[in-house]
């Protein structure tokens, strides 16, 4: 009686082993195989930041367009400040420019662009389709008025001090993305639990004061391209996977 009441409470034993082992693979295998799953239950557990709005998502056609100004730096050498002017979304037989600090729109008249450069001074950008069907189009956007002139025909850049031929150049902003007038430094930032949740981890601290760093956004795929409102207040970042929108007046 004794044996087979053991060997009862041996096989009920089994059967629980064998469910909470069956209830460990359908919780763990989607977080060891996706990391977007990873990341997601990362995100509404609280395990990493999540604070921000995503503006555009991931088959949107858009591009974060940010202007780098490169200025002195009281600490070190020169800075770079990174301002998020503008949200282009492609729409097929358009370009619509989202203006981030007015929230205005203007359209351009072009179905795509391959460059966009810039007046010395930022007051003006050059968008350049190189394929247009009938020859080289540019179309020139002043920035504080929201004027769109098309240049004539054999006009390759406008009479405004500018390298029409080059791209802005955005680059990584790696730990010294600077705010329009040093309010605040953005980092991207790598390694720790990013290897579970996520890939990358947007940070920001006051100027001058690495100290103070929090974090904003944990995310995945590639570094993003990262920009600021003129105010230094709002952080714009874009991946292929979407562009959002993070509040940095707690920092």
């Amino acid at each position: 009686m004794t044996s087979h009441h053991l060997r009862r409470e041996q096989r009920t034993f089994l059967r629980i082993m064998m469910g909470l082992g069956v209830l460990v693979l359908l919780i763990g295998t989607p977080l060891l195989l996706s990391a977007e799953f990873r990341l997601e239950v990362g995100h509404r557990l609280g395990f990493v930041p999540d604070d921000a709005d995503q503006l555009f998502g991931e088959g949107d056609l858009v591009e974060l367009v940010v202007l780098v100004e490169e200025t002195p730096n009281p600490f070190s050498g020169p800075s770079r400040e990174y301002t998020a002017a503008y949200a282009a979304e492609w729409l097929g037989d358009r370009v619509r420019l989202h203006d981030l600090s007015s929230g205005s729109e203007v359209d351009l008249p072009l179905r795509r662009y391959d460059l966009i450069s810039g007046a010395d001074d930022g007051s003006a950008l050059l968008f350049v389709d190189e394929t247009a069907p009938g020859g080289r189009l540019a179309v020139l956007v002043t920035r504080a008025t929201g004027e769109v002139r098309t240049l004539a025909p054999g006009e390759r850049e406008p009479a405004i001090p500018g390298r029409w031929d080059e791209e802005i150049s955005y680059g990584n902003i790696g730990c010294s993305g600077v705010s329009p007038g040093k309010v605040r430094v953005a980092c991207i930032e790598h390694g720790g639990t990013r290897l579970v949740f996520g890939d990358w981890e947007l940070t920001a601290y006051p100027f001058g004061r690495s100290d103070q760093r929090q974090s904003l956004y944990r995310g995945r795929g590639s570094d993003p391209v990262v920009g600021w409102s003129p105010d230094g207040e709002t952080l714009y970042f874009q991946n292929e996977l979407g562009l959002w929108r993070t509040d940095a007046t707690g920092v």
